[in-house]
């Protein structure tokens, strides 16, 4: 274990989305030694000071659980939402490098810290699905691959999924599918007594319509039932999923055999999970010898674990210290 001193550097790692941002401090053995949380930001819609301000505040706390100075921060990787467009990294970096006067900085879209929250490694591709979903690829030269507005609206996570569960209700109505046990889930969460009103309500209310993504963990509760029409919107969403990772190793001219593919999100949590169980299969069957594994941390460990391998050091070496400590921390993902 490397103790605290002069000689000891840090990597501080950030990440920002719309619910939360969350900073962490680790120490170049591998252990995490102080993290925070405060509120998120995204800062295409609320402007990029906004967002600076969050990650500021909770860089701040997370050195200072650490009980380290910023000085001893050797290199900092941010993951923030909304770097979609070539110059937005380099305008978040400097922007942060000017407000908080830290060292080696990377800033870089979320979903390229999500791969290191499941791989101790540094190449290969992720998809992260949530409320939306975004997915990355890195190859063994550090190119990097950010999907983001590539993925149509349809394929955009929880929110999609769950709003093309309540089309089929609505198909179920007019007979183009069988019935189906969603029917009775979304009548519930709309607390009308037919589809009829369901529909209305569908159709004139935004809020409601904001509403369904909650619906995520009993959707795929129904498909674990058998449910046919559940079940049939799984396998679609998954071989969807699967075409996009495809053809991303396709266009990054990687090999499947030589890659891991790491699924994180809260789309994919659960051990018994219907649709990771989906996604896995199609891949073992479309990319024969890729190595499918499930995100263990949090995406903020993810970003120092980066900050590892820009380092230059190798995270698979330190894996017993991250282990531990971000348990410690609650930064393991249940």
């Amino acid at each position: 274990m490397v103790k605290k001193g002069k000689n000891v550097r840090y990597i501080l790692g950030i990440d920002q989305g719309g619910t939360k941002t969350a900073a962490a401090v680790m120490r170049e053995d591998g252990f995490i030694v102080g993290s925070g949380t405060t509120k998120g930001a995204y800062f295409p819609y609320e402007g990029v000071e906004y967002a600076l301000e969050q990650m500021t505040v909770v860089a701040e706390e997370a050195i200072r659980n650490a009980g380290c100075g910023k000085e001893e921060i050797a290199y900092t990787v941010a993951g923030v939402g909304g770097i979609d467009w070539i110059g937005d990294d380099v305008m978040i970096r400097d922007a942060l490098q000017e407000r908080f006067s830290l060292g080696d900085l990377l800033a870089c879209n979320d979903a390229i810290i999500a791969f290191y929250s499941g791989a101790l490694r540094s190449h290969g591709a992720v998809i992260c699905a949530g409320t939306g979903m975004n997915g990355a690829l890195i190859d063994k030269n550090g190119r990097q691959f950010v999907y983001g507005d590539y993925m149509e609206e349809r394929a955009q996570g929880g929110s999609a999924l769950s709003k093309r569960a309540l089309r089929k209700v609505f198909d179920a109505e007019l007979g183009l599918c069988p019935p189906t046990k969603l029917k009775p889930l979304f009548l519930g969460q709309a607390e009308v007594s037919d589809v009829d009103a369901l529909l209305k309500r569908y159709m004139t209310e935004s809020g409601f319509r904001k509403e369904l993504r909650f619906l995520m963990p009993q959707i795929l509760m129904v498909a674990k039932t058998g449910d046919e029409v559940a079940c049939a919107l799984l396998d679609e969403f998954s071989e969807e999923i699967v075409a996009y990772i495809d053809a991303g190793l396709r266009k990054m001219e990687m090999k499947p055999e030589e890659e891991e593919i790491v699924l994180a999100g809260s789309v994919f949590k659960g051990a018994e999970n219907p649709l990771t169980c989906r996604v896995v299969h199609r891949i073992q069957e479309r990319l024969q010898g890729a190595k499918v594994v499930q995100a263990c941390y949090e995406p903020v460990v993810g970003a120092c674990i980066m900050g590892l391998v820009r380092l230059g050091m190798d995270p698979s070496e330190r894996e017993k210290g991250v282990r531990e400590s971000a348990a410690v921390l609650g930064l393991v993902r249940s």
